[in-house]
């Protein structure tokens, strides 16, 4: 998704490095012990690989800086190219979406905290790549269909949701896919 003329700079080709392999690796991990096994091993890699440029921000402390690289960094309607974005700058472009959304859609009441914005950003990052699926795990209630039906919305594309009842067969899932 990235262009080569965004990233002459070598220390952000690392950052986006970096969090590509968090997004292909980090990503598919299911419990805490297993993340923090990746992270000391990404940060190993990034210390003896990338000594010369300062990434402990993106792991050390007790709140690391969050690395997040957005398709809409002129905001979602405007042109888009992969780029690295601040979480602010990055929430400010959800929270437009999110207006925009809600004077168009049925209203949906979000809260964007830090972490919201994080999943927006990475179910946008998956649903704009060719063939991009994913598999949200979570409590019920704590956003997924919402968080999804934004990324959508951001990425241009529309939602369908499968409704299942007790006569539903293999055709009716035949026919809806």
């Amino acid at each position: 998704m990235s262009q080569p003329s965004q990233f002459v700079d070598q220390e952000k080709v690392v950052r986006l490095w970096l969090h590509e392999s968090e997004r292909i690796y980090g990503d598919r991990l299911v419990n805490d012990a297993h993340n923090n096994q990746y992270k000391n091993i990404a940060f190993d890699a990034v210390k003896k690989s990338f000594a010369k440029y300062n990434m402990q921000k993106y792991f050390g402390g007790s709140k690391p800086e969050p690395l997040i690289f957005i398709n809409f960094t002129m905001g979602f309607a405007n042109d888009r190219f992969y780029d690295c974005s601040p979480v602010l700058e990055a929430e400010k472009h959800v929270s437009d979406a999110l207006i925009e959304y809600n004077d168009n859609f049925i209203e949906m009441n979000l809260v964007l905290f830090e972490d919201a914005i994080k999943h927006v950003c990475r179910i946008t990052r998956i649903t704009s790549q060719p063939g991009g699926h994913a598999l949200l795990v979570g409590v019920g209630g704590s956003g997924k269909q919402s968080l999804t039906k934004l990324s959508a919305f951001i990425n241009n594309l529309t939602t369908f949701s499968i409704t299942v009842s007790a006569s539903y067969s293999t055709n009716d899932l035949k026919n809806d896919l």
